[in-house]
């Protein structure tokens, strides 16, 4: 498609950035572009430059019949140099000489608002609490990128239409390497976000929406204990998945601890049935109470109950995907063995590559209206629960410690995980416990770049420096599961 001749660089606005690429968000009033992402390469030294073209055939060509249904729809687009030179991108330069680009979906298109949890993994809320001036209609097409909380306690009463309309300019990634717990409720917002702006923003590799430097400003409606949560999204990272045969760390927890970020939850305790529980456990330690509460409680959203059954089903646990994809068939193709660009082969690129995708894991309400809902390529991702048997719930005030982090709302012994999230309240909205409730579960793969064999150095420097990790004693990081361990 060519794309200069249905739209004018005037109608597409910076977006976000990685180290390889650009992402501008359209602005304009073309209903197939309206919900759209606009991806550019940026500007490399020419050993390290991968064309769009090459990138394009790559995914479709190497990938996709890997993934047939879960990668992000991408459609190549032909550009000119004047439409690339009329685009703002925000001081970063792009690669002028390139004739290619990629449309890609916004997956965060909407009114969301977004829980920065770890590193690699972030929490998105859909709310459809934003009526004011048009309602959810209306924020769609302001096309808004997700409100950003780190996170405070939820405010009790709802915001007045002129505060939820109040923009708001915060760096992403404020807090990825701190614990993630409620903010002082006497602490002023407007402080919170001072101090948050005078932080240095940082810039991350992954370039597709969430995980990203987003610094323009967006007007969306803070969450309060009433809003109604419809969908929410999970962006993961999983990085390095394996079977951990005898090391006391994977890779990934080892790169963490030399980078020295603090453990939030081991990506190898997601593939195996005896340690999803674990894994799960320790994702959601680092969701306030509050917004447990709210998700779970206040709007009859049983997140982590969704989240267990999703990856115990094999067909839909894309980690387990991803780690078979994942797996060195070759010792040539080990990173230990590598002497120069030309020892790295088309699989350990593909390999390399699959080790730094990244994940939306999206939950919704099912809707017997919603034509996407009901489209055949849905079918299998509906989720019935059984029927709910209703019990008063705890207070949230009475809660258990996971792992030492946020104190999150149980119900019965933290140890019977089957009864654990079933702790709703009945209401009339909750008038569906006698037939059962169904959700719709869907995860899409994006950031598949190819890797420059020219980074074959960087990976044994990295290599180089982990030996001393991976068999060390950290007291404050649990060993990760060993393969030997499973009863698979």
């Amino acid at each position: 498609m060519e794309i200069y001749k249905i739209t004018s660089p005037k109608e597409w606005s910076y977006f976000a950035n990685g180290s390889a690429n650009i992402l501008f968000k359209y602005t304009g009033t073309n209903d197939y572009l309206t919900h759209k992402l606009l991806r550019l390469r940026l500007l490399k030294e020419d050993e390290e430059y991968i064309s769009t073209c090459e990138l394009y055939d790559f995914i479709e060509l190497k990938c996709k019949h890997l993934f047939p249904k879960q990668i992000i729809d991408i459609q190549l687009i032909v550009l000119t140099s004047e439409f690339v030179r009329g685009l703002d991108s925000a001081g970063f330069k792009l690669q002028l000489n390139e004739r290619y680009g990629l449309l890609i979906p916004n997956i965060l298109d909407g009114n969301y608002t977004k829980i920065a949890l770890s590193k690699h993994c972030q929490l998105y809320l859909g709310s459809d609490d934003n009526n004011t001036a048009g309602g959810t209609h209306a924020a769609n097409q302001l096309q808004q990128q997700p409100q950003q909380v780190q996170p405070q306690r939820l405010q009790q009463q709802p915001q007045s239409t002129q505060s939820r309309q109040t923009s708001t300019n915060v760096n992403d990634y404020t807090s990825l390497t701190q614990d993630i717990n409620p903010l002082n409720s006497g602490q002023d917002l407007q402080q919170q976000q001072q101090q948050q702006q005078q932080k240095q923003p940082h810039f991350n590799n992954n370039i597709i929406p969430g995980g990203q430097s987003m610094n323009g400003k967006f007007t969306a409606a803070p969450l309060t204990s009433e809003s109604t949560i419809n969908s929410i999204i999970f962006e993961i990272k999983p990085k390095w998945l394996y079977d951990n045969k005898s090391a006391n760390y994977c890779r990934t927890c080892s790169l963490n601890q030399l980078h020295k970020v603090q453990r939030h939850f081991c990506p190898l305790d997601l593939l195996y049935p005896n340690t999803i529980d674990q894994g799960i456990d320790d994702i959601f330690s680092r969701i306030p109470p509050d917004i447990i509460n709210l998700i779970e409680v206040q709007n009859n959203f049983p997140l982590k109950q969704l989240f267990r059954q999703f990856l115990s089903n094999p067909d839909h646990n894309v980690f387990a995907k991803l780690k078979q994809y994942q797996k060195i068939n070759n010792k040539n193709d080990l990173i230990e063995n590598l002497t120069s660009s030309s020892d790295v082969s088309q699989n350990l690129s593909l390999v390399m590559t699959l080790r730094d995708v990244g994940l939306f894991i999206k939950f919704e309400k099912y809707d017997k209206n919603n034509n996407i809902h009901n489209s055949h390529n849905n079918i299998n991702n509906l989720i019935t629960l059984p029927p709910l048997a209703f019990s008063p719930p705890q207070p949230p005030s009475q809660s258990t410690q996971i792992n030492g982090s946020a104190s999150i709302p149980v119900s019965g012994s933290s140890h019977n995980h089957q009864d654990q999230d079933q702790y709703q309240t009945q209401s009339p909205a909750q008038d569906q416990s006698k037939q059962g409730q169904k959700y719709l579960v869907t995860c899409n793969i994006y950031d598949l770049d190819l890797k420059s064999r020219m980074k074959y150095k960087y990976w044994l420097q990295v290599e180089h420096e982990l030996q001393g990790i991976y068999n060390s004693n950290n007291p404050s990081w649990r060993h990760c599961c060993k393969y030997g361990d499973q009863n698979n």
